[in-house]
């Protein structure tokens, strides 16, 4: 397996496709140090994610296999990999003849990804607060990802607050010790990345969403009964605003 390294490439206009979308910008992959032993191909698909989510990518935009492979230095295998997990995930949508094109996030998409996370996380935060007070030392964790938060807020850094807001909320279900909740809220951390991207352009206040997230460790440290509604409060608190974001037309039905 080729090792892969962080691209660098600056931002360029890109030309339009035949289908009239957009060509694919320059995208960074994950930095191999993260990427750990996951395959490839999972790899690949988090940076298209990342793409979609900081606006590289765009809803409708053709997503060019080849065009892909050169940008990320990899081969079209984890290309197409990539492409058939986020398919199956419904973050891309592919079309026989057409290739592959971004699927547009609406807002009932939106609305059923809260919904479903709300409900993982009140679950976790409550079961979190028991392993809390039982282990106050693993609270340490969610300290040093709001101190991360403070350091990435001096170097306007959005997109390492994006990593970091969505490393709070993954420890805080893995706090939780309910394996089938971490496991299905992973399974939505990919769209949850893409509706990060989406709040950080409407939000665009790094101390709202620090104060934020250190109110949550407040509760989770004391146990406070009413963790679940300040969870439901902090997850819907932009839904008016990125609801109203434009985005780009596709050709494509929204799904």
């Amino acid at each position: 397996m080729k090792r892969m390294t962080q691209a660098t490439t600056a931002q360029r206009q890109a030309p339009a496709d035949s289908d009239g979308a957009k060509a694919l910008k320059p995208i960074a992959l994950v930095p191999p140090d993260t990427a750990g032993n996951r395959q490839l191909g999972e790899v690949v698909a988090d940076a298209i994610v990342a793409a979609i989510a900081q606006g590289t990518l765009s809803p409708g935009q053709r997503v060019v296999e080849q065009v892909l492979a050169k940008e990320l230095a990899v081969s079209r295998v984890p290309i197409r990999e990539a492409i058939k997990i986020l398919h199956a995930q419904g973050i891309l949508t592919v079309t026989p003849n057409r290739g592959a094109r971004v699927t547009s996030f609406d807002a009932q998409v939106i609305d059923q990804v809260d919904e479903a996370r709300i409900a993982l996380e009140q679950i976790a935060a409550h079961h979190a607060i028991a392993v809390y007070q039982r282990e106050p030392r693993r609270l340490d964790k969610l300290h040093a990802i709001v101190s991360r938060m403070e350091r990435v807020a001096r170097w306007s850094d959005w997109s390492e607050l994006r990593v970091c807001d969505l490393a709070f909320h993954h420890e805080m279900c893995r706090a939780s010790g309910n394996d089938i909740v971490l496991k299905l809220w992973e399974a939505l951390a990919r769209h949850i990345t893409i509706i990060f991207g989406r709040e950080i352009a409407a939000e665009r206040d790094f101390s709202v969403v620090i104060k934020q997230h250190e109110k949550l460790v407040g509760m989770l440290e004391r146990g406070d009964p009413d963790i679940g509604l300040e969870i439901e409060r902090h997850i819907r608190r932009l839904r008016p605003k990125v609801s109203a974001r434009p985005t780009r037309p596709s050709s494509r039905r929204k799904v």
